[in-house]
C-alpha cells in the first residue's frame, strides 16, 4: 500500500512541476490569450524589447508578447500599444492615444509614452501587432515562455490538424 502512495506522490509531484511553465505562462499572458494561442499559434510573437519610448511600461530588454495584425479578432483601442512601421521602415513601439475614421479608412494617432510630441498618423496598413502583455525579464519568466513558445509551435497537436 506505502509503494501506491509513493508512486501516486511522485506522479503528482512530477505533473505539478511540468506544469509549472504552463501556469506561469497562464499568469503572465492570461488565460483566454493563453488557450487562443494554441488555436492560433501563427498569430502570437514574444520577442525582446529594445529602445525606450515606451518606458516606463516596457523596459529595455523585456520581453513583449505580440498580437499579429492578421490575427482574426485583431482590433485596436485607443489605449492600446502597437507595433508599427514609419514611412522610412524603421519599426516603433507606441500607444494609441487617438483613432480617426473616415469611412473604411482609420488614422491612428500614436505617441510614446516618453514623447512630448505626437508622430505622424499611420494607417492599419503600417500595424504589424499590438502589444498583448509586457513580461519581466528574469529567468524564469523566459524559460516559462520557450516552453510556451515551443508547445505552441513546434508541438502544438491542434494547429497541425486545422487549417490555418
Amino acid at each position: 500500500m506505502k509503494k501506491i502512495v509513493k508512486k501516486a506522490i511522485k506522479i503528482c509531484v512530477f505533473f505539478a512541476i511540468a506544469n509549472l511553465p504552463f501556469i506561469t505562462v497562464t499568469q503572465l499572458i492570461g488565460t483566454d490569450t493563453f488557450l487562443d494561442s494554441f488555436e492560433n499559434p501563427n498569430y502570437y510573437h514574444c520577442i525582446q524589447g529594445s529602445g525606450i519610448s515606451m518606458e516606463p511600461n516596457i523596459k529595455d530588454g523585456n520581453y513583449i508578447l505580440l498580437q499579429k495584425s492578421s490575427h482574426p479578432d485583431f482590433y485596436v483601442t485607443e489605449g492600446d500599444v502597437i507595433l508599427y512601421f514609419k514611412d522610412n521602415g524603421e519599426s516603433v513601439c507606441h500607444r494609441v492615444y487617438h483613432i480617426n475614421s473616415i469611412g473604411p479608412m482609420k488614422k491612428y494617432h500614436t505617441m510614446g509614452d516618453n514623447n512630448k510630441l505626437a508622430d505622424k498618423p499611420i494607417y492599419e496598413s503600417q500595424i504589424t501587432g499590438k502589444i498583448v502583455n509586457v513580461i519581466d525579464n528574469n529567468i524564469w519568466n523566459i524559460i516559462s515562455m520557450e516552453i510556451w513558445d515551443a508547445s505552441i509551435h513546434d508541438f502544438n497537436i491542434n494547429a497541425l490538424f486545422t487549417n490555418h
